[in-house]
């Protein structure tokens, strides 16, 4: 691979589209280009052209303070321009660089805007490639491959830290350096995604375990209310049913009751009708007859009247006990719990008793106690509440004026059947008529009685139905109008097999409920939701694990390629070196050291006073900061030590400007002559030799021209003499630089040059 052309237009001085063009290889050695001219023609920014295209970021080493200093900035004879463009063309016949053209352009360009862009055969590409495809061609901007005016000796006087970049050009690891350098940036950005991950992981897990614990309280809720909800089910079901039942055939009863009473009453009125008639057809009344008659009528009236207080008196009775029973509710959980305590306390407090009387006494204590505890947990029967005494002494007291009355009913009517009897041959259609009359009244009190009785059962049934319904309502919700609205002869035929042995375990149930507490629904889906996001956040970090360990193989494997091919490499440069610099200075000796971190870190623990200090442990405070800082490079420098012959000196600070420049091209021609690149460009950087320190520089151009390619702008004659192809760069009036060209071999042969 070789420099083929270089085009610049509007960068710096050179305003007007200049093209280089540089000729192949032969089949010895490449050409040698020289670039000539007068002081401030523009020459060096030739060589700053190339170090721009090839990514150069610095603008000090460009000579430059802002990015438009680059630009053409105008003169008094032509405008300034508006972008600056370098272009350089490799001929890559022999793919040096890893790519399939033959031809490779690489284009950078910078608008006074700030807008930039790289092209790559005429298409966009990132600088991290280009800088990549370079590398692994052996060529960077800040490597060997371009000297820049004045800076001949900078290796020398740059830090070894910074010398550490241009051996690794030197050594070929360049590429492998990048590939590090990208992949300990993916390493750090890992670490602190895999810090970011662990840390929302630890947020989440104790909120995960809390909505854990929640979700199996409400699976453990869900399994409880689906045996609550069946049970009661039965239970409700099975009580409704036989309450309806009840309730069904006691109004059919009632209803047969009311209708035989009003037929009965029907007969009556017409009973009583004929005793009228009867009574009128006779010659005359018997005053005293009929007084006992009304008086007989007013204690029916009156006992009717208090048969209807006392049926109402009955009815508030049963209702009252229904009610009782309805709203019954069990002791609280709580204080069930206290009362067992208690006893449990009073049945040890009965050891400390040694009379027996005090032991009996206590124990029916105890006893009264805990039935009183049994009766309060279970449901009262209606009939075993005690309704309102004031209501029973009121029946009572109407249940005795009625047999009171009845008594006196009974004697008036006796007293009417014996005068009546005295009268009976006059009056026998009259007595059998009356006698009818009371026999039917008789009938239909009783009937009253059974329907009054049956009236009472209705009432009853009724307000259980309503207090059964606020029940099931309150405890099954909607599920109640199911129950009530079900499979009635399905639910029928469960009468009996769901009744009062099943209550027990519904209030277990309850209570259960009650201790598990309320949970919202929502928690399930906000811990399915929790779960699936740690599980996501843990299969992050399993990757982001492997993904370090993965990095960490290939730095290492890296680091195994760069070691190996550094120490071969380096040697040999060392020796070349030691070579080229007796050489150039006719003696004298110089050697290239590596500086690795772990001497640094020694050298600050001795500094520190003790070997427990470590560079590592200050920078480090963490062990993934001090894994960090251990697969860092292992070498952070390079040291240059270098005697000139008949000298003691080794500190680089203490060599002439001479030595420094004679120095640094011994070990750029070293290195050269190790690991060649495609393509040199020095300037000027014999500038500080002497005539035949030059000469010396000159013959070391042409033999390493064998192997690369030199572009050399030059003052030196011997410099000249040893060149291909001269450019000529002049600037005139217009303060654009321009371009002349030389062919010697063509000004050899005819005698004629071209511009």
């Amino acid at each position: 691979m070789f420099l083929s052309r270089l085009e610049i237009q509007g960068f710096k001085t050179f305003a007007k589209k200049t093209q280089l063009t540089f000729l192949p290889p032969k089949a010895s050695r490449s050409p040698i280009t020289a670039i000539v001219g007068p002081n401030g023609s523009g020459k060096s920014n030739l060589a700053d052209a190339i170090r721009w295209v090839l990514g150069e970021q610095s603008l000090k080493l460009l000579r430059g303070k802002k990015s438009e200093d680059v630009i053409f900035s105008g003169s008094e004879g032509k405008g300034r321009a508006g972008f600056a463009e370098v272009s350089l063309t490799f001929n890559n016949e022999d793919h040096a660089m890893p790519i399939d053209y033959a031809q490779v352009t690489i284009v950078r360009r910078l608008y006074r805007d700030g807008t930039s862009e790289y092209l790559l055969n005429g298409s966009a590409a990132r600088l991290i490639d280009i800088q990549l495809l370079l590398a692994q061609a052996n060529v960077g901007q800040r490597s060997y491959s371009v000297i820049g005016q004045g800076m001949i000796d900078h290796i020398l006087v740059s830090t070894p830290e910074e010398r550490k970049a241009f051996f690794d050009d030197a050594t070929g690891v360049k590429p492998f350096q990048i590939k590090r350098h990208e992949a300990m940036l993916k390493l750090t950005r890992t670490h602190e995604n895999l810090a970011d991950v662990e840390m929302l992981l630890r947020e989440i897990e104790p909120r995960l375990r809390s909505l854990k614990r929640q979700a199996s309280r409400l699976e453990q809720r869900g399994e409880v209310e689906r045996d609550l909800h069946r049970l009661e089910a039965d239970y409700y079901g099975a009580q409704w049913w036989e309450l309806m039942g009840h309730k069904g055939e006691t109004k059919k009863a009632f209803e047969e009751a009311d209708k035989e009473i009003k037929q009965q009453r029907a007969q009556l009125a017409r009973l009583e009708k004929e005793t009228e008639r009867v009574e009128r057809s006779e010659t005359g009344e018997d005053a005293s007859l009929t007084a006992l008659q009304e008086t007989c009528r007013a204690f029916q009236k009156k006992r009717d009247a208090l048969r209807s207080q006392q049926f109402e008196t009955e009815k508030a009775i049963e209702m009252a006990r229904v009610k009782a029973q309805s709203h019954w509710a069990p002791l609280p959980l709580l204080k069930i719990v206290e009362e067992v305590e208690e006893m449990v306390r009073g049945l040890r407090g009965l050891q400390g008793l040694r009379g027996l009387d005090e032991i009996i006494k206590g124990i029916n204590a105890l006893l009264g106690r805990s039935e009183k505890l049994s009766k309060n947990l279970q449901r009262p029967n209606p009939e075993d509440i005690k309704p309102d005494p004031a209501l029973l002494a009121k029946l009572k007291e109407l249940r005795e004026q009625e047999e009171n009355l009845g008594k006196d009913l009974a004697k008036a009517e006796a007293q009417i059947d014996a005068h009546l009897s005295q009268e009976k041959t006059a009056r026998t259609e009259l007595i059998e008529t009356q006698r009818t009359l009371r026999e039917k009244q008789t009938q239909i009190h009783l009937l009253e009685n059974q329907r009054n009785t049956l009236q009472i059962d209705l009432a009853r049934f009724e307000e259980r139905e309503h207090a059964l319904v606020r029940e099931m309502d309150e405890f099954m919700k909607e599920r109640a109008v199911n129950v009530r609205e079900g499979d009635k002869g399905g639910q029928r035929a469960q009468r009996g097999q769901g009744g009062q042995e099943l209550y027990p375990e519904i209030q277990h149930l309850r209570e259960k409920l009650e201790l598990i507490g309320g949970i919202d629904p929502e928690i399930v889906k906000e811990y399915e939701e929790t779960k699936e996001r740690h599980a996501f956040l843990a299969g992050q970090f399993e990757d982001l694990e492997k993904a370090i360990k993965s990095t960490e193989k290939i730095i290492e494997e890296l680091d195994e390629q760069i070691e190996k091919q550094s120490k071969a490499v380096f040697s040999k440069i060392n020796k070349e070196f030691e070579r080229y610099f007796k050489m150039l200075f006719g003696g004298g000796s110089c050697q290239l050291v590596k500086i690795t971190r772990e001497e640094i870190e020694n050298e600050n623990s001795e500094s520190e006073g003790g070997p427990g200090f470590s560079q590592s442990a200050v920078v480090g405070e963490n062990a993934v900061e001090n894994k960090l800082e251990r697969l860092k490079d292992p070498v952070v420098g390079v040291d240059i030590l270098a005697t000139p012959p008949g000298k003691k000196l080794k500190a680089l600070n203490l060599l002439s400007g001479g030595e420094r420049a004679l120095t640094s091209i011994a070990l750029l021609s070293a290195i050269m002559a190790v690991n060649p690149a495609p393509f040199v460009v020095l300037d000027e950087v014999d500038a500080a030799l002497d005539e035949a320190n030059t000469v010396r520089f000159a013959s070391i151009l042409e033999d390493l021209s064998r192997s690369s390619q030199f572009i050399i702008i030059t003052h030196n004659r011997a410099t000249m003499e040893k060149a291909d192809i001269l450019y000529g760069v002049t600037m005139g009036t217009e303060g654009v630089s321009n371009l002349l060209s030389v062919h010697l071999e063509e000004l050899t042969q005819n005698g004629t040059a071209r511009r």
